[in-house]
């Protein structure tokens, strides 16, 4: 009831849900992203990433883990038994019960390592090593990441910039079509030229189908690495320009700074010097341990149920316990073999890397200055294709050149604008390409 002359508050309530309604973002429309914001997002959303860097927290662990066998080890123990049937023995023809039908035992133990052969310096050494190599599998996967979205992203451009291409030729092959349908229905050409129009015009129908339905499938894919939500259109943001390419960086230069700080590479000199430990910890087998150990008991032996106060009796020791193997069934011999065959496998993994590595740098160097010699050229020849066929128009029209003519020139542009899309979209992947070579956590050769 609505007393005093107050009006309801409701009225305000629907007005405010209103206008956060209208104003509140749309998760699932449509979104720009740049190479660097795609970058950022994959990061956050890649599941491939973020199983990575789940191993980070796996190796971490191991370090607690190694750490165990060097701390003290606290232990409390409770038991109670129950005796449901007590023995007795029989003497001169009496029979006494031996033992209580209730009993209790609490009390604390203290374990502690004094020396293990060096098996918990080993362990520890090679956990904190193992962590090492970790973080550099994250960096692997963090530039696996990066080098995957950056390839994504401009095969997107590339997509989308072909559809384009098709597009012209076909309204090119659309206005030339029927400039041509117009003279032929005023005589002035054969109806050669008319279904000869017409023939290419079909032709680049399917085509322009195909470049669409393959910029659908690429962003698509594109949508799924970086982990968009959106449902809406992405439309993704590139500027090209030609004078804004680099010089194509030193090889050496370039293989010192990979041998640097490639993940991989580091990542694996890490993971040989934690199998060396693990040789020292299949040694530790062959040598004496010394343990020390604490005990503190209270032990309570009654027929009744509860014991009281002055039912508890305390106990206490302490021991050290020296373990020396003497033989062991050839087992620390045959993990130590293993051991040592671990460890000259991970230093052979690293020279294949090494080598690896000058190939993939190289490589990624060679199609830069590729791209960048096709990127002048492609320039070059669609200002031919374009000058091409402005002249073989202005000569059909004339009565001079023939329709073969034009429709050659429209085919020479498209290819030459394809060709020049193609080599801008090889030249930018071949940076990232050199990026992810070097092993640079982000791009170090921007895109432009």
């Amino acid at each position: 009831m609505i007393t005093g002359g107050r009006k309801t508050p409701w009225n305000l309530i629907s007005a405010l849900i209103v206008m956060i309604v209208l104003i509140a973002p749309v998760s699932s429309g449509a979104g720009t992203l740049d190479v660097d914001s795609a970058v950022a997002l994959a990061l956050e959303r890649n599941k491939t990433y973020l199983q990575a860097l789940q191993e980070k927290v796996k190796a971490e662990g191991d370090i607690r883990e190694a750490w165990a066998g060097a701390l003290p080890k606290l232990t409390f123990e409770g038991a109670y038994t129950r005796n449901l049937e007590l023995p007795e023995i029989v003497f001169q023809d009496q029979r006494f019960r031996i033992g209580t039908t209730n009993n209790y035992r609490l009390g604390f133990t203290l374990d502690q390592t004094i020396f293990g052969g060096g098996r918990v310096f080993n362990a520890l050494v090679a956990a904190r090593l193992y962590n090492s190599y970790a973080k550099e599998a994250v960096k692997l996967a963090r530039v696996q990441v990066i080098y995957g979205t950056r390839e994504y992203f401009f095969s997107v451009i590339l997509a989308r910039d072909n559809v384009g291409v098709y597009e012209d030729a076909v309204r090119t092959a659309r206005e030339n079509y029927q400039v041509v349908n117009s003279q032929y229905e005023q005589g002035l050409v054969s109806e050669y030229d008319k279904l000869r129009a017409e023939v290419e015009l079909a032709n680049l129908m399917p085509q322009l189908t195909s470049a669409r339905n393959n910029a659908n499938i690429v962003l698509t894919n594109f949508k799924y690495f970086i982990g968009y939500k959106g449902l809406g259109d992405l439309d993704l943001e590139f500027d090209f320009d030609i004078k804004d390419t680099i010089p194509a960086p030193s090889l050496e230069k370039s293989v010192a700074q990979a041998l640097e700080q490639r993940p991989d590479y580091v990542g694996q000199d890490y993971l040989i010097r934690a199998i060396e430990k693990g040789v020292g910890i299949a040694r530790s087998g062959r040598l004496p341990s010394l343990y020390f150990s604490a005990a503190l008991n209270w032990e309570a032996s009654i027929d009744d149920m509860w014991p009281g106060g002055n039912d508890w009796i305390r106990s206490s020791s302490v021991s050290l316990n020296l373990n020396f193997p003497i033989f062991d069934g050839l087992e620390s011999s045959g993990k130590v073999k293993k051991a040592k065959a671990d460890y000259i496998q991970g230093s052979l993994e690293k020279q294949q890397i090494e080598d690896a590595i000058r190939i993939e740098v190289e490589e990624a160097i060679g199609s830069i200055e590729e791209a960048k010699k096709r990127l002048t050229w492609g320039e070059k020849t669609i200002d031919l294709a374009e000058e091409g066929l402005r002249v073989a128009n202005l000569r059909f029209k004339n009565g001079v050149g023939t329709q073969l003519e034009i429709l050659s020139a429209q085919q020479a542009l498209t290819q030459a604008r394809t060709n020049y899309i193609q080599a801008i979209y090889d030249y930018q992947v071949s940076l990232a390409k050199y990026d992810k070579a070097v092993g640079f956590d982000l791009p170090a050769i921007r895109s432009k």
